[in-house]
C-alpha cells in the first residue's frame, strides 16, 4: 500500500494558526479581565491616597470623622423609624410567602439589617474621638489670635468682630475642654461641680460656640458690603482701559472669593439653628433625627472641596 502523502509545509498557515490560538475567547478573556483587575487596582491606589492626603491635615480628619459621625447618625434614626421597620417587616414576610410557596427550594431568609444601637455606637465613638482631638483646639485658636493681633484686618467693624469671635471661641474651647476631662475623671468632678453642674459647663460651652457662629453673619455681612464698594470702585477706576485678561483675572478671583463666601453663609445657616438648640437644656425642638442630617449639610461643600483638592494634589 502507497504511504500516505503528507501535505505540505506551509509557515503562512502556521503563522495563521498560532494568531488564531492568540485571538481565542478564552485569552481575550483573561486579557479583559486582567486589564479590569489592573484598573480597579489603579483606581483603589489613587482613592487611598487621597484619602491619606485628606487624612494628613487636622481639618481633613476633622472633616472625615464628622462625616462618619454624622452619616452613622443619619443611619442610626433611618433604621430605628418605624417606616424602615414596616418595610423591613413587610419584605420578611414576602420571603416567608415565597418559601411556602415553592417548598422544594431552600427557604429564603431576609439579611437581617445592621442593628441600629452599632450605628448609635459608631456614631459615638467619631464624636468622642473628635471631642479627644478638639483637646489641642485651644492651639490654633492662640495662633489665630497672634496672627490677628500682629495684622489685624483693614475694616474696623471686620476687626472687631473678629476680636470678639476670638474671645467667644476661646470660651467655648476652654469649657469643653474642661467638661469632657471631667467627664473622663481626668478634672476633679467635685472642683468643676463647684462652678456649676458638667450640663451647665457644656451648655455654656455652646453658647460660646454660638456666639461665634452669631457673629460670623455680621462678619459675612460686612463682606458682601465691602466687596460691592470694592467692585464698583474698581469700575469706574477701570474706565475703557481695563484689558480683557485684567478682567478675566478679576473675574476668577470675585468668583472664587463669593464662592468661598456662600460656603460660609452655607455652614453657618446650617449651625445655627442646631446651635441654639444645644443652648437650652430642653432645646427648642429641633428633632434629633435631623440633627445628623443637619450637621452633615453643614459640612459637605467643606468636604466636597477638600477632596476635590486631594485629586488636584495627586495629580500634581
Amino acid at each position: 500500500m502507497a504511504e500516505s502523502e503528507r501535505p505540505p509545509f506551509s509557515a503562512e498557515k502556521t503563522a495563521e494558526d498560532a494568531q488564531h490560538v492568540g485571538n481565542s475567547p478564552i485569552t481575550a478573556g483573561k486579557a479583559a479581565t486582567r486589564q479590569q483587575l489592573t484598573a480597579a487596582l489603579t483606581a483603589a491606589d489613587v482613592t487611598i491616597r487621597r484619602l491619606d492626603l485628606l487624612l494628613s491635615t487636622a481639618d481633613g480628619q476633622e472633616r472625615v470623622l464628622a462625616t462618619v459621625n454624622y452619616t452613622a447618625s443619619i443611619l442610626h434614626h433611618l433604621c430605628a423609624s418605624a417606616p424602615f421597620i414596616a418595610f423591613q417587616t413587610r419584605l420578611s414576610l414576602l420571603a416567608r410567602l415565597k418559601g411556602h410557596s415553592l417548598p422544594k427550594s431552600p427557604s429564603i431568609t431576609p439579611t437581617p439589617a445592621p442593628s441600629p444601637s452599632k450605628w448609635s455606637a459608631l456614631s459615638s465613638l467619631a464624636s468622642e474621638t473628635r471631642y479627644t482631638i478638639r483637646l489641642f483646639g485651644l492651639l490654633p485658636l492662640w495662633i489665630w489670635g497672634s496672627e490677628t493681633l500682629k495684622s489685624p484686618p483693614a475694616d474696623p467693624i471686620i476687626r472687631t468682630l473678629t476680636y470678639l469671635q476670638i474671645i467667644s471661641n476661646v470660651v467655648y474651647q476652654l469649657l469643653e475642654n474642661v467638661g469632657y476631662l471631667a467627664t473622663k475623671g481626668i478634672i476633679s468632678k467635685r472642683f468643676v461641680e463647684k462652678y456649676g453642674s458638667l450640663v451647665q459647663w457644656d451648655l455654656w460651652s455652646t453658647r460660646g460656640w454660638f456666639g461665634h457662629i452669631f457673629l460670623e453673619f455680621f462678619v459675612l455681612w460686612r463682606q458682601h458690603v465691602l466687596r460691592k464698594r470694592r467692585l464698583a470702585a474698581k469700575r469706574a477706576a477701570a474706565g475703557n482701559i481695563e484689558t480683557k485678561e485684567l478682567k478675566e483675572e478679576q473675574s476668577a478671583e470675585t468668583r472664587a472669593e463669593i464662592r468661598s463666601w456662600r460656603k460660609s453663609l452655607v455652614n453657618n445657616v446650617c449651625w445655627a439653628p442646631l446651635c441654639l438648640h444645644w443652648c437650652f437644656e430642653k432645646g427648642i425642638g429641633v428633632p434629633d433625627n435631623l440633627v445628623g442630617v443637619v450637621s452633615f449639610m453643614a459640612g459637605a461643600w467643606s468636604l466636597h472641596d477638600m477632596w476635590a483638592a486631594t485629586g488636584k494634589a495627586i495629580q500634581a
